[in-house]
């Protein structure tokens, strides 16, 4: 009677299941464009809870760069891709090139181009579209609440 498994058998059992976690874990794919627009997403959030109770005022000069003002953000992957902290890029955009311009929000975090005047207000819904690999997702800001939505195609 056999009471213990010999060292020959524990080798192809454990080779065995070493191949098995080979295969299934090649099958377990990144979805990046999932994660870029989850983050680009974030980013909107972060501009907008920014300009909400903030008063757009430049004091002394009109000429102000837009990424300086509080409440606006650069929609172009340069600007978005490569944030880093203390010398370390803390994400990579994996999506292709897009350049959706700067989107600002105002004290109540609506939507608005970046002149912060009452009359430029977003009355359209404006949509980011993201590629990556020939799949596509949109994110959506909504022109009245700012809230942004991503959208699967």
């Amino acid at each position: 009677m056999k009471k213990a498994f010999t060292l020959l058998e524990l080798i192809f059992v454990v080779v065995i299941i070493g191949i098995l976690m080979g295969v299934a874990s090649s099958s377990f794919k990144s979805d990046y464009l999932s994660a870029d627009a989850e983050f680009i997403t974030i980013k909107i959030r972060q501009a907008q809870y920014k300009g909400i109770g903030y008063e757009h005022k430049v004091f002394g000069s009109d000429t102000a760069p837009v990424d300086y003002i509080n409440g606006c953000i650069n929609l172009e992957k340069s600007a978005l891709g490569d944030s880093s902290v203390d010398g370390k890029v803390s994400y990579k955009l994996h999506v292709d090139n897009f350049n959706a311009g700067t989107l600002c929000f105002d004290a109540k975090g609506r939507p608005h181009d970046t002149d912060f005047s009452p009359s430029t207000l977003r009355s359209d819904t404006k949509v980011i579209t993201l590629s990556y690999n020939g799949k596509t997702k949109d994110i959506s800001i909504l022109s009245l609440s700012g809230f942004a939505i991503i959208e699967c195609n």
